[in-house]
């Protein structure tokens, strides 16, 4: 067996800013979160110690003094430090280019500076040595991988792909980055020497791409990223249970006689224990902590703050000169910040976190978080892309001016709402914030969400905005300049910066304004006619029903009018009948005859439309039926996939409004019939036959562990979201779900029939994985 060399140096990335950790990490940088009385950086400089590298570069950006000023050149910790603080980011990657002088030609290890582990990095050296690899990275299972970035891996451990930070969909393995790499210097060598670069986004990507060999693998031992203080508590309570192999002797302090101390705990020095007090289980204390007299602390950690007489405090962090008065009671997943008091016989509900200073009255209950700037309670992206809540609750004036002062940084933001004065109110609260940050706003008369979407394609903003109110509860949709939904990325900037309180305010001479944009539900239908023609000559007599209703019919209505239908409005037999839902992104059909033509039998009807009278491509979704497939063999044309098929079926896509918008949709169709005289029952006759049933399997363990198994033992292909496998004649379609711990299965068969019996089979085959 070959001799391992360890490398002899190492590099910490500890430039991160810990946004999501606030308020814990408001005034320090990341990796000095303070955790068993010194921060996490510490404990990451133990590890390598104990490896025995003790030559270590540490990059750093936000903050820097905090670091050097802590850990000086390294002497109290055994190894030798030398620094390299950035100007301007530059990625992970590139941030590791600059310390290359330092490095020389050795491997060598990264490692970030604000996670905590014990992984065994010998072990993963010699995988390292023995696969000679260009680029070896520490891998760990996660159950909810989507803050990660996923590393599909082969049974020898060869990288085969990444995903960064995924939706839900893409979710086939649980196996994610922990940003722990030994690096070769042909890996650094494909890094330029100036500007931004990230190993995971772009660097991995592209050697793999090159075809250099990349391994990853599962090494024994403990990791977790201190992604949010959730995160937090758990690494603090799997320290004391000992899952994590950390120094907790050092720093820990004596328990003095009376209190009541119910282990695992972490007790550290000039902690204040009175007597008949309670501390425990999984607790941390730290210097200069103070709990009272019949006060209880429990799964919590204190970071100098002072619990006060008969005072609950349950699963929260208390920071630095933090106060529960008498009484108080402080409920799980709660943050005080340095300062934040909470008044005698006060609540503080589960999840609520005071920013630094903030106080709860005495008798008073917090329920939702006090920040200065941020907001009080995250708003997440659905899987569709949409902002969802209640109005006056989740989705308020103040939510929406923040909102607002982050689109308003684009300049232009499109703006157009539906259904109520709800909507009205929290349009204008939107308005006022893009004013704020010095943006203009384009105020529409578009009726609905895909006549927005098409707004802000037809004028090229940058952004635009619909609401539509149901009730007492709304929904925001964000398109980007293409019409199409912000992409996952865009969405994930705003749900951060919404939350740290980013956004931008300008002086009275730089306040933006209003423009009235009128006339979008003739322009859109105009445009839907025009594009969706298939020849320039006049369509044959043709006549179909529009359903009743106002909004996205209505435009389907003008639009089909002007193709040159005969419209008439409602719902009978003798003509096609469509109808809009969804906001307009969605199309119903029924033929002559009163039947429903399913919306996946709509897709493959335009895919054959686009081959036969199109440009003999198209693009549709990963889940989209296989019959698309069928049809386009069958007219020698070619039929791309969304996720799977990279940037030339996202072109694909953007450029065929039709299989993504109702009203397009409607009228492709309708320039089919009226250029062939066919009816709509004979069109969807001359596709195959198939039929599709859908199910969810709820799981017990994680998605990604699932996905993962399917993929090995059903011999599923990923699709880039989820995976797909041929079964006999049929086909079978998994893909996790976003909203709970389920896997949703589509079958493809002949018939209705056999699309259940296959859906049934796989729903048991992917129970009997999750057993």
């Amino acid at each position: 067996m070959e001799k391992v060399v360890f490398p002899v140096k190492a590099v910490i990335l500890a430039g991160g800013e810990g946004s999501r950790l606030r308020p814990l990490t408001i005034g320090r940088p990341k990796p000095m979160t303070p955790l068993f009385g010194k921060p996490v950086l510490g404990h990451i400089l133990d590890l390598l110690r104990r490896h025995g590298i003790t030559e270590i570069a540490v990059t750093l950006r936000c903050l820097p003094a905090a670091v050097t000023d802590f850990f000086g050149d390294g002497g109290e910790y055994g190894v030798r430090l030398t620094y390299f603080i950035e100007e301007e980011p530059l990625g992970t990657a590139g941030g590791v280019k600059r310390c290359m002088d330092f490095l020389g030609e050795e491997d060598f290890l990264v490692v970030s500076g604000d996670g905590v582990c014990d992984l065994e990095l010998g072990e993963l050296m010699a995988l390292h040595q023995s696969c000679r690899s260009t680029a070896t990275l520490a891998l760990c299972r996660r159950e909810e991988p989507l803050e990660y970035g996923l590393v599909r891996t082969d049974s020898q451990g060869r990288i085969l792909g990444f995903v960064e930070k995924p939706g839900w969909r893409q979710v086939d393995t649980e196996l994610v980055n922990t940003g722990i790499y030994i690096l070769s210097r042909r890996a650094m060598d494909r890094v330029p020497e100036e500007g931004p670069c990230d190993f995971g986004k772009e660097l991995f990507p592209r050697l793999l791409a090159e075809g250099e060999p990349l391994y990853g693998w599962e090494v024994p031992g403990y990791w977790q990223d201190m992604g949010d203080c959730a995160a937090y508590l758990e690494a603090a309570a799997d320290a004391l249970e000992g899952k994590v192999d950390l120094d907790l002797e050092e720093g820990r302090g004596r328990i003095p006689a009376g209190a009541v101390v119910r282990e695992p705990c972490w007790i550290g020095r000039r902690v204040s224990l009175a007597p008949g007090c309670t501390v425990g289980p999984y607790t941390v204390l730290g210097e200069g902590s103070t709990v009272a007299t019949g006060a209880v602390v429990e799964r919590s950690v204190l970071l100098g703050g002072a619990v006060g007489e008969g005072a609950e405090v349950s699963g929260a962090i208390l920071c630095k000169g933090s106060q529960v008065h008498p009484w108080a009671v402080v409920g799980p997943g709660a943050v005080l910040g340095e300062r934040a008091v909470v008044g005698t016989e006060a609540i503080v509900a589960p999840g609520v976190k005071l920013w630094p200073g903030h106080r709860v009255s005495e008798g008073g209950k917090a329920t939702a978080s006090q920040v200065t700037g941020g907001q009080a309670a995250p708003l997440k992206f659905s899987a569709g892309g949409a902002l969802r809540g209640r109005i006056g609750e989740e989705l308020t004036p103040e939510t929406l001016v923040a909102l607002g002062s982050l689109l308003g940084e684009e300049e232009q933001v499109g703006l157009g709402w539906a259904g109520g004065r709800g909507a009205d109110m929290l349009a204008r609260a939107v308005g006022s914030g893009v004013a704020a940050a010095g943006g203009t706003v384009l105020v529409s008369d578009a009726p609905c969400s895909s006549a927005g979407a098409w707004l802000g394609r037809y004028y090229g903003l940058p952004v635009t905005l619909f609401i539509q109110q149901d009730g007492d509860t709304a929904e925001l949709r964000l398109f980007g300049s293409d019409g199409l939904p912000l992409s996952r990325d865009g969405q994930r900037r705003l749900e951060g910066a919404l939350l740290r309180g980013e956004g931008s305010r300008v002086p009275a001479g730089r306040v933006g304004g209003f423009e009235t944009v009128a006339g979008t539900r003739p322009g859109y239908a105009s445009e839907a006619a025009r594009l969706s023609q298939l020849v320039s000559i006049p369509l044959r007599p043709l006549t179909v029903q529009v359903e009743r209703g106002e909004g996205a019919n209505d435009v389907l209505a003008s639009a089909l009018t002007a193709l040159g239908c005969r419209v008439r409005r409602g719902s009978g037999r003798g003509y096609p009948v469509f109808s809009a839902d969804w906001g307009g992104f969605r199309l119903a059909a029924w033929d002559e005859e009163g039947r429903l033509i399913s919306p996946d039998r709509l897709l493959v009807l335009l895919t054959r439309i686009e081959m036969e009278q199109g440009r003999k491509a198209a693009a549709l979704p990963s889940w989209a039926p296989a019959a698309a497939e069928g049809v386009a063999r069958g007219s020698r044309g070619r039929l791309l996939r969304l996720g799977r098929d990279g940037e030339e079926a996202q072109r694909l896509w953007r450029e065929q409004p039709w299989f993504w918008d109702g009203i397009f949709a409607a009228c492709r169709i309708a320039a089919r019939l009226g250029l062939t005289g066919e009816t709509l029952a004979l069109l969807d006759h001359s596709i195959p036959r198939f039929a599709t049933a859908r199910g969810e399997v709820p799981l017990r363990s994680g998605r990604g562990r699932v996905m993962g198994r399917a993929l090995e033992t059903l011999s599923a292909a990923p699709q880039g979201e989820g995976a797909r496998l041929k079964v006999g004649e049929g086909w079978v379609y998994l893909a996790p779900m976003s909203s709970r711990n389920a896997l949703r299965i589509i079958a493809e068969a002949a018939d209705m029939e056999a699309a259940e019996e296959l859906c049934g089979i796989y729903e048991e085959k992917l129970r009997e994985l999750d057993r």
